[in-house]
C-alpha cells in the first residue's frame, strides 16, 4: 500500500543514504551547516514536533546528541618572543602566541607531549555553567594573572563567543526548541495533563481530539480516573481518538 506520504518517505531516504555515503554523516567539524542538513532529514518526527529541529539548527553537537550551544576552546602558548633592536629585551606581542581553534587539530599536536610540554599550553574556555576558564584553568589549575598580550587575546576569544552565540539569540532559539520538543504541545488536540499527585508529569499533555472519550493519552503514557481514583501508567491500548 502507497500513497504520496509513502513516496515521500522513501524520497527523504534515499536522499539520507545518499548524503551518507558522501560523508555528511560525519563531517569535520559536526558543527557544519551539512551535518546539520543531514540530522535534519534523517529525523524523522511528526510536521508538528518542530522543537527537535530547531536544536539541530542552532545546538552543539555532543557525540551524536545537539547540546545548548557552546563556544570552541582556544588553545595557545607563548613562543619565542620577539627582541628589541637595540636592548634585546623581549617584548610579546600577539604573533608570538601561537593559537589552535581546532580540538582535533590540538589533540594531535599534542598527542605525545608529556605533562611539562603540556604545561606551556593554556586556554581560553566557557564551561557549560557558562563560566569563562583562563589560563590553566582549562587543566583544573589556579590562575595567576595574564600579560597584557594576553588580555588582548582574550579581547578577542570574547567578541568570537559573543559572536557565536548570536549575541544571545542562538542559546535563547535553542531554549525554544528543547522546550518544544520536552512538552511535545500537538495543535488541534485536547492537551490536558495529569492532575497533580497522580504519577503524571506536567508535560504530559494528551495528543489525542478535543472532547475525546476515555482516558487521556500522550506517547505510550495514558492517565485517567478510575473509581474516584486517579491512575497512570506507561503501556497506552490501541486509540482511534487520535487528532
Amino acid at each position: 500500500m502507497g500513497g504520496p506520504s509513502a513516496h515521500k518517505r522513501t524520497l527523504r531516504r534515499r536522499v539520507v543514504k545518499r548524503l551518507r555515503k558522501r560523508g555528511w554523516s560525519y563531517e569535520t567539524p559536526n558543527d557544519g551547516i551539512r551535518h546539520r542538513i543531514y540530522d535534519i532529514l534523517a529525523s524523522y518526527h511528526a510536521w508538528w514536533d518542530w522543537g527537535h529541529y530547531l536544536m539541530i539548527l542552532t545546538g552543539t553537537d555532543f557525540c551524536g546528541n545537539w547540546a545548548e550551544p557552546e563556544a570552541p576552546t582556544w588553545w595557545y602558548k607563548l613562543e619565542a618572543p620577539k627582541r628589541m633592536f637595540k636592548t634585546r629585551y623581549p617584548i610579546h606581542p600577539l604573533s608570538t602566541f601561537k593559537v589552535i581553534k581546532n580540538y582535533d587539530a590540538f589533540m594531535a599536536l599534542t598527542e605525545d607531549l608529556n605533562e611539562d610540554k603540556m604545561y606551556e599550553w593554556q586556554a581560553f574556555n566557557v564551561s557549560q555553567d557558562r563560566e569563562l576558564q583562563v589560563g590553566h584553568m582549562y587543566w583544573g589549575g589556579r590562575f595567576f594573572g595574564m600579560t597584557r598580550w594576553e588580555v588582548r587575546l582574550l579581547v578577542k576569544y570574547l567578541r568570537m563567543v559573543r559572536r557565536h552565540d548570536w549575541y544571545g539569540l542562538r542559546t535563547w532559539l535553542y531554549a525554544q526548541g528543547l522546550h518544544a520538543t520536552v512538552y511535545k504541545k500537538k495543535p488541534f488536540s485536547c492537551g490536558a495533563a495529569p492532575e497533580p499527585g497522580s504519577g503524571g508529569y506536567d508535560h504530559w499533555l494528551c495528543q489525542l481530539k478535543k472532547r475525546h472519550k476515555g482516558e487521556h493519552k500522550c506517547g505510550n503514557y495514558v492517565w485517567g480516573e478510575l473509581d474516584g481514583v486517579k491512575y497512570s501508567y506507561n503501556v497506552a491500548p490501541e486509540d482511534e481518538n487520535v487528532a
